[in-house]
């Protein structure tokens, strides 16, 4: 675009000096001729070389020359061809082409074919005769006018140039600072979205941008409530299981092995038999009210109700220590003051999922569980000598108990983070950080 403005500018530019030109030809020729006549008639010959002078201090004047119709130089613009003959001048051509003009007594005008030369013959009477006839030769250069003119041009093209990129950086700048940024900030915003961190952020404004965010923060929101009455409902469904497995199956079981006890005692045979066929049905009937306990606690934790979420994580290792013969260890800090009961038992979740997974898979020799305060977060860590475990390691990542365990950490906007200390025996660390709400 600069380059095609600065030909047309070029060639306005030119078009434009070459018309001044001509025109400039035309009233110093027509001007010069009248005053030369007035002054030829008078016989002031000084004034006459004073008026050729002044001619010559035009830059575009290449020479001038006043001839009668002899073709003697009567006076010139340089002094050096006076009252010489104007064949022998400069302008011997250009005479011979226009001699014409003594005779028709009309002004001639004429460009050379490169449009850098200009010629102009006006006649006038030297005397009160019609005979004493005589022309003004005057031939202007416009090389340097042209030059003039490529340097204007490209001087126009460049403040053109220079507003040209002024006004793109102005642009670039309101488009990056209006739109880009803003972008960038509502991409953000969305890759936060799947974040602990709380809700997403908005952007100040009335634009369709700040729109956008203000809706997705809303949706978020609104997605992250429905699930949290999901997780709670959840919670509570699981509790309620609990409650009557522990209120009904379990009383029915410990009465069924008290019955069968008695039976046992009633019962008198020779060889024994039926009494210890009674005997193997009550043990049996007490093994599954020590399952179906298990199964009521681990759906409703009685420990964090009654005695805290410490006793809560001792059960979880006892279990673990039963069931896959994993030596457990526990190193607490109170966090009744720090936590509210929800949280307690959201925490409790993760932790009993990260146990159990480390269990299942891992196939550890030790696990040792850590509640502490790291200044306003509260630090839960599962240490285990085990496999590394990955979510691939369970049903590659799609496991229902990781999947509920997300969405506990959501709801907590806490973050997991799963490390592996090198040494002796290398250990797997997952640590799990909950900021406590400011007041």
């Amino acid at each position: 675009m600069i380059l095609l403005n600065n030909s047309r500018n070029q060639q306005w530019l030119t078009n434009r000096r070459l018309v001044r030109l001509e025109q400039e030809a035309t009233e110093t020729g027509s001007r010069l001729a009248g005053l030369l006549q007035h002054l030829s008639r008078r016989q002031q010959e000084r004034a006459a070389e004073l008026e050729m002078a002044y001619v010559s201090l035009s830059s575009d004047v290449d020479l001038g020359l006043v001839c009668n119709k002899e073709g003697i130089v009567t006076c010139s613009t340089h002094m050096q061809w006076k009252q010489m003959n104007v064949l022998e001048t400069p302008l011997a051509k250009e005479w011979q082409r226009h001699a014409a003009v003594l005779e028709t007594m009309a002004p001639a005008f004429e460009w050379n074919a490169e449009k850098t030369s200009l010629v102009v013959m006006v006649p006038f009477f030297e005397t009160y005769e019609s005979s004493s006839r005589a022309a003004v030769l005057i031939r202007y250069d416009a090389t340097l006018a042209l030059v003039e003119v490529h340097e204007e041009a490209w001087q126009e093209s460049l403040r053109q140039a220079g507003v040209l990129l002024a006004s793109c950086l102005l642009l670039w700048f309101a488009l990056d600072e209006l739109i880009t940024r803003r972008v960038r900030k509502v991409v953000e915003i969305l890759r936060a979205a799947s974040s602990k961190d709380g809700l997403p952020m908005t952007l100040e404004g009335r634009d369709e941008l700040s729109m956008i965010s203000k809706e997705f923060a809303g949706a978020v929101t609104k997605l992250r409530t429905a699930e949290n009455m999901v997780l709670e409902a959840a919670e509570q469904e699981r509790r309620k299981i609990g409650r009557d497995l522990h209120d009904d199956l379990c009383q029915r079981l410990s009465a069924i092995k008290m019955k069968a006890g008695v039976v046992q005692g009633m019962i008198h045979d020779e060889d024994g038999k039926i009494a210890t066929l009674a005997g193997q049905v009550a043990e049996e009937l007490s093994e599954s009210t020590v399952i179906a306990r298990s199964m009521a606690w681990g759906l409703a934790p009685v420990g964090i109700e009654n005695h805290g979420l410490k006793d809560a994580l001792e059960n979880v290792l006892q279990f673990a220590e039963k069931s896959y013969m994993v030596r457990c260890s526990l190193d607490y800090s109170d966090l009744s003051p720090s936590l509210t009961g929800s949280s307690q038992e959201l925490l409790f979740r993760i932790a009993q999922e990260l146990v159990v997974n480390a269990c299942k898979h891992s196939k550890p020799n030790v696990i040792t569980i850590t509640v502490r305060m790291e200044g306003a977060n509260v630090v839960l860590s599962v240490i285990h000598d085990g496999t590394p475990f990955t979510e691939r390691t369970a049903s590659d990542g799609h496991g229902m108990g990781l999947h509920l365990m997300n969405q506990r950490l959501r709801t907590l906007s806490a973050t997991l983070e799963r490390t592996i200390e090198k040494g002796d025996r290398d250990f797997s660390i997952a640590i799990v950080r909950i900021p406590l709400k400011t007041p």
